[in-house]
């Protein structure tokens, strides 16, 4: 009787910690200009395309682009495209390095923060190149907190097992 009782609190606890999380947020899926591309011109317009579709709350979504002298190169307000963020370029003439920022908000509540490089060059590039800039996957970070709060709980239900499992076994000594 009271090994059966032990499996029935072990069971529980088994499945309390193999159930998996529910953290399946959004990504950055593309961008274009590419992460870290060289490319002969700049666009009229940078895309960024997520994993799921975007929600519009106010001004909660944004891209900035600078240019190497610190000027900004977007104007305008973003647009949102079920997963694709955009905004239009004020200019085209620009060389060296773009530095891209972005925050965007996914249909499920969260935000998604993150940036990338890209570089103006009037230089022709090969087909290889670009497709090697375009393969790299751009770092990004959430302001989602549900990773610490599973390891939180996971850590009471676990200690709490715990302190149950040794209070019965003292009691029925």
């Amino acid at each position: 009787m009271k090994f059966s009782k032990f499996l029935v609190i072990a069971g529980f606890l088994a499945l309390s910690l193999v159930a998996p999380p529910a953290s399946a947020h959004t990504a950055l899926v593309s961008a274009d200009p590419a992460v870290n591309s060289t490319i002969d011109i700049l666009p009229s317009t940078i895309a960024l395309t997520f994993a799921d579709e975007l929600v519009a709350i106010g001004n909660s979504n944004s891209i900035s682009a600078i240019d190497e002298t610190g000027k900004e190169l977007t104007s305008g307000k973003p647009n949102i495209s079920g997963a694709v963020l955009s905004i239009k370029l004020a200019s085209n003439e620009v060389n060296g390095l773009v530095k891209v920022a972005y925050r965007a908000v996914a249909a499920d509540g969260h935000v998604i923060t993150g940036d990338y490089e890209f570089t103006v060059s009037p230089a022709v590039i090969s087909e290889t190149a670009t497709r090697t800039a375009e393969e790299n996957v751009p770092l990004t970070r959430s302001e989602n907190k549900i990773s610490i709060y599973l390891i939180i709980s996971a850590t009471f239900v676990v200690g709490g097992g715990l302190s149950l499992f040794f209070i019965w076994k003292r009691r029925y000594k």
